[in-house]
């Protein structure tokens, strides 16, 4: 048996053994999907209730730390993109952002992202981008279209560093909003598809280059347009 988890009056019981339930999977070297262990094992380690202990995973589940299956105690989970949209599409829509201040996030995210994938970029990162390119080309609409633009991006944020991908990931819904209506802006004012592919190319080959700055400068280019184009509708 463990040592018995105690409270600090200033913070709740359940609180603590969440922090202690997570060190725990932590130091047993739990990877997404494994189960976690019992919950009458878990209240004897820790010295708790069953209830303290149920209340914890439900905090974690929440957290999405924990994802429950029917018939398992629960397995242990990743957090990811998904995650971070309910959170950002939140406060976006409480504290009235714009288009052109997601747009300003953007800007300093894959700008400097763009630069770090030069560097780091492998031969299956250049892969992927050419695979997206030909997806652009192919796409047989505008929506599909744009989710395959964002998933570009999304690749180059990734190839530099996973949080840049994860930040991105969050922030796609949000962006596929914008995009959608940037579109329209872009193709009013004579902006055409093949303009935007070969934009992306260049963006692939500075990258492929290992040119951190000419990467850096072909991701500015693509997002100054999406710039002009928020100008057009606003």
């Amino acid at each position: 048996m463990g040592d018995k988890v105690t409270s600090d009056a200033r913070v709740p019981l359940t609180s603590v053994v969440s922090g202690q339930l997570l060190q725990l999977l932590r130091d047993e070297g739990l990877a997404e999907g494994d189960s976690i262990p019992p919950t009458g094992e878990l209240a004897e380690r820790f010295g708790v209730s069953r209830t303290v202990i149920r209340e914890s995973l439900a905090e974690l589940t929440g957290r999405g730390l924990i994802r429950r299956q029917q018939g398992r105690e629960g397995v242990v989970a990743l957090p990811g993109g998904d995650h971070l949209s309910s959170l950002f599409e939140t406060r976006v829509s409480y504290d009235g952002i714009s288009f052109e201040q997601l747009h300003d996030v953007r800007e300093v995210l894959e700008v400097g992202a763009a630069r770090i994938a030069a560097r780091h970029a492998q031969l299956p990162d250049i892969a992927r981008l050419s695979d997206l390119l030909h997806a652009m080309r192919t796409a047989t609409d505008d929506k599909q279209m744009l989710a395959v633009d964002l998933e570009f991006h999304r690749a180059i944020a990734s190839a530099a560093n996973p949080l840049f991908g994860l930040i991105l990931d969050g922030l796609s819904p949000l962006l596929m909003k914008s995009r959608l209506a940037v579109w329209q802006s872009y193709l009013a004012h004579g902006g055409d598809l093949e303009a935007a592919i070969t934009r992306h190319t260049a963006l692939r080959d500075r990258i492929a280059a290992q040119d951190e700055d000419g990467a850096a400068a072909a991701m500015r280019d693509d997002l100054q347009d999406t710039r002009q184009g928020l100008a057009g509708i606003e």
